[in-house]
């Protein structure tokens, strides 16, 4: 069986390549945590599995289905969901009506507003959301607003959720809180793969990280293995191996 994300040989350059012949496999049920500094290109590769950007070269895989050079909508479709690193949402509608966006549009085919309402409000409960379902999105607070990519992203229905950063900016407390949400999704069967600087958040959740630098995968297993490793440590944290 086909792994459920199958990053092959993929190569992205700005004028300086950013990720160099990266592979990567991700199989149902992973939860997979990317580390690396400021640079490393885990963002670029984050959008180059979403299709907001296209390889220069290499492959992208779902479910086998070579998905390479096709829009992030039609990827979407096929079961891949991701937040963004800023929170973006149409502000003036309010949460539950954002939320009934990816509803509609998410995987498989487009939902009629009624059949996607019930999808919406699942999603809302599983990003522990409900509650604001009626605030108007620009009035949320970050944490609302990180909860809401959470929930836009779940009623596409996916396969597997990319997550950008979105422990960023908040206080530990609010970490911990999203910590446990981002938890019980994956408990629910969503395959997760999240780009984080706050380690300890992904400690808490994923069970296999890879470290990245200048574009390179540098090492990938156990957490604790990789971010104790030498060569992580140097250049992610800045300690030179003795």
């Amino acid at each position: 069986m086909a792994p459920l994300l199958e990053v092959v040989d993929v190569e992205k350059s700005f004028g300086v390549k950013v990720v160099d012949a990266l592979c990567l496999q991700v199989e149902q049920g992973d939860a997979l945590g990317i580390v690396g500094p400021n640079g490393a290109g885990k963002t670029t590769l984050l959008n180059l599995i979403a299709g907001d950007l296209s390889c220069d070269r290499g492959s992208i895989l779902i479910e086998g289905e070579d998905v390479t050079r096709t829009s992030p909508d039609w990827r979407c479709r096929r079961g891949l969901a991701r937040t963004a690193q800023i929170p973006r949402p149409f502000e003036g509608m309010t949460v539950f009506e954002n939320v009934l966006v990816g509803a509609v549009f998410g995987a498989g085919v487009p939902m009629s507003e009624a059949h996607a309402t019930p999808v919406a409000v699942e999603a809302l409960e599983r990003a522990q959301l409900l509650s604001s379902a009626n605030t108007r999105a620009g009035a949320l607070p970050l944490l609302g607003r990180k909860r809401m990519e959470l929930a836009r992203a779940l009623a596409t229905r996916p396969k597997i959720l990319l997550l950008d950063e979105i422990a960023g900016g908040l206080t530990e407390a609010e970490v911990l809180e999203l910590v446990e949400t981002i938890r019980a999704i994956h408990a629910g069967g969503v395959t997760i793969v999240w780009i984080e600087h706050i380690v300890h958040a992904l400690l808490a959740v994923v069970d296999r990280i890879m470290a990245m630098s200048f574009g390179i995968k540098i090492a990938e297993g156990d957490p604790a293995e990789v971010m104790a490793s030498p060569e992580v440590q140097e250049v992610y944290l800045g300690v030179a191996p003795e």
